[in-house]
Formats: C-alpha cells, structure tokens, sequence
C-alpha cells in the first residue's frame, strides 16, 4: 500500500473544514466523539496501538489524513481503490488530545470525525504480596513474596500508554529512590528485570514492583507489638501522558520487626 502524501494540503484541509463547520459521523464509538458531514467515514475506533479507520469502499476519497491536536499533521495516507479500511499506528509516543480524521479528494474534504486519544490509567487494586502469596508470580522467592506489591492497573482512556514508573512514597519500608535505575516493575520473564508496561484502552494489567518497598530494612517506619501506623502513595508515570494516577492508601504495622509484620492497608477514598 502507498504511503505517499495526498495531494491536499494539512492548511488547505485545515481551512476547508474550518470553512464547512462539524456535524456528526454515523458510525462512530463513543470514545471518538463525532464531526463532520457524515459522508464515506463509517468508524474511527483505536485497536492496540493503531488507529482503524473505515470507510465506504466506493467514496470518491483519494486520501487520509489525521491531524493532531496542535493542528499538525499526524500521518497522511493514499487511499487504495476499492479498500474501505486504514490502519494507522499510534504507538506510545503521541500528543494527547482531541485528532480529526478526514477523507479527502483533490482540494474538498469529504468526511471528517473527531477521535480522543487520551489514556486514563487508574489503580483497580493493590495487595501485599507477603499477604496474598497465592497472587505472585510463579517462580517468585521467599524475599520477593514478603517485599513486593502486587498492582492492577486498568486504562479507561481512550489512547494507549506506555508506563515508565511505579512509584511508592511515604510510610513504606523503603520508599522509592529519586534516582530510579529503570521502571519498578517487575518482569517475571528473565533475564529482564524491570519492564515498561504497554497498556491499550479496556485493558487491565497485573503490575508486580522491583523496588522492594515493604523490604525488611527500614530506616523510615517500624514494627513494634504496640502497632504503628501512617499513609503512603502509590504513583504511576507514562510515556504519553507523564503523571498519570496516584493513590493513597493508609497502612498499620504490628509485630516484632519487618520481617515478620502483620502489615495492613486500606485506600482511601480521593
């Protein structure tokens, strides 16, 4: 498939809808709010990592073009005649906000759609793996059980996201160090130890830290027989949007030292 240019220009299409106004797109999801004369577009939706985008097979379009958020364009492309679908890769590196699709013919815009790129990464649930060891990853070790957290993150946004950081700050054994060497997730493939997850809209993914932060060794919060308590934030960052959700959760010890801590969290409600 040709990925040459089409023949309108980003300034020409920008003015031409400019000039005709939005209206609505039959066809359309909900994560990509509707725009313009309905014409040859049927469906503009986000697989993954890309951008599909449907039309009539018959349109008098000889081009695609999507145009960023800053006006930009973002990809153009040569329709095939006789096709009625494109894909468009997104990846993880793109602006977020509002894209509009249009399918073009010479110097006049035949169809335009709006389609929100956007990822909304929230914190579902978060455990202990010393408390729910059943959860842990198959292979993981005795320290890796008592230190790590288990995280299920889900992405209600409408845009993919690549996560960068798991984050842990406050009343935590051992905090998250301000110079992170790598991500804080853990893989549970060897030989990689810290990965950068890739999360699509609807999905929901287990995440497991690498930072040890309920480790045995602390010169931050303590286990004693009397009980001690406080709070902690769990942060997530990522590629696209960059602070993307925190959580606070408040959390209770009681024991004779780390190692063997009844630890307890509950979140609290933002």
């Amino acid at each position: 498939m040709s990925h040459r240019s089409p023949t309108t220009t980003r300034r020409t299409v920008i003015a031409t809808i400019a000039a005709g106004g939005l209206g609505t797109v039959g066809g359309c999801t909900d994560t990509g709010a509707g725009a313009t004369d309905s014409g040859a577009l049927s469906n503009v939706t986000v697989d993954g990592t890309s951008l599909v985008v449907e039309y009539d097979s018959e349109t008098s379009a000889t081009g695609l073009a999507v145009i960023a958020p800053s006006g930009e364009a973002f990809a153009e492309r040569e329709l095939t005649p006789g096709a009625s679908r494109e894909t468009i890769p997104i990846g993880t590196a793109y602006p977020p906000g509002t894209y509009t699709v249009q399918l073009v013919e010479g110097q006049r815009v035949v169809a335009a759609t709006e389609q929100s790129l956007r990822p909304d990464v929230v914190i579902r649930e978060l455990k202990l793996g010393r408390n729910h060891p059943e959860e842990m990853f198959e292979g993981a070790g005795s320290f890796t059980i008592t230190s790590e957290v288990i995280v299920t993150i889900e992405n209600r946004g409408t845009g993919p996201e690549k996560l960068t950081k798991l984050l842990f700050s406050g009343d935590v054994p051992r905090p998250t160090p301000d110079q992170l060497s790598g991500s804080g997730i853990m893989a549970v493939k060897r030989p990689v130890r810290y990965t950068k997850v890739t999360v699509t809209p609807g999905e929901t993914h287990t995440l497991y830290s690498g930072t040890s932060p309920f480790g045995p060794n602390s010169g931050v919060v303590s286990c004693t027989p009397e009980g001690t308590s406080g709070q902690f934030t769990v942060g997530i960052e990522g590629n696209v949007v960059g602070e993307l959700t925190e959580q606070k959760y408040d959390v209770a010890y009681q024991g004779e030292d780390l190692t063997d801590c009844q630890i307890t969290i509950e979140r609290v409600d933002k």
